[in-house]
């Protein structure tokens, strides 16, 4: 996806109502592709949009299916650097700015996420530990969504807030990296999910 692509992506979300901020987007739609099955494409759209996909132009969802394309290509192919597609401030304020690009793209991670984990966490078939880790992977990418979380973490880690924001950013990406894999591992384990792309009911 051209970055003139991405300029007028973000450009159009900022500018429609109910829409989720580009960096939102982002964040949502990587907790989506490493999802266990799949979520529909009607369904993401909606909630990209505000639910006005109906009444959006085609250019636009073009651009959102060539964006989910392109984070999918990252997350199985090359390896997803979360630096690479979203701003990271130095300051920890700033990281937790409404506006701030981490921010952003936390808060899309705990919307997509919410889709599927809470099925793993409670599976009994999962081990503990592939639970646990998979927990702490969620509060990690997740963690700049919330400032009050974010302080509570930094002041149980011993840490002041700026040596905290370092380390847990240094973790985002580690995480980000081997999120779909962890995904994949407790998926099967739960016994939630089989060979075929969808859970069990």
């Amino acid at each position: 996806m051209s970055e003139q692509a991405l300029t007028s992506l973000r450009d159009y979300l900022k500018e429609a109502g109910n829409a989720m901020p580009l960096a939102q987007v982002q964040g949502y739609l990587f907790a989506l592709i490493c999802a266990p099955a799949p979520i529909e494409e009607e369904q993401w759209l909606q909630e990209v949009l505000g639910g006005h996909a109906a009444d959006c132009d085609e250019s636009v969802l073009f651009a959102l299916m060539s964006l989910h394309q392109d984070i999918s290509e990252q997350v199985y192919e090359t390896g997803f650097k979360l630096t690479s597609n979203v701003a990271v401030a130095q300051r920890w304020q700033d990281n937790l700015a409404a506006d701030a690009e981490l921010h952003q793209w936390a808060q899309g991670f705990v919307l997509g996420v919410s889709y599927y984990l809470e099925p793993l966490l409670s599976a009994p078939s999962c081990p503990e530990e592939s639970k646990d880790m998979l927990a702490q992977a969620v509060t990690v990418l997740g963690l700049f969504a919330d400032a009050e979380q974010f302080s509570i973490h930094a002041a149980n880690s011993g840490q002041d807030e700026q040596a905290f924001n370092d380390a847990l950013v240094d973790m985002m990406a580690d995480f980000s990296l081997g999120f779909a894999e962890l995904i994949e591992l407790t998926a099967v384990q739960s016994g939630l999910f089989d060979d075929e792309p969808h859970w069990e009911t």
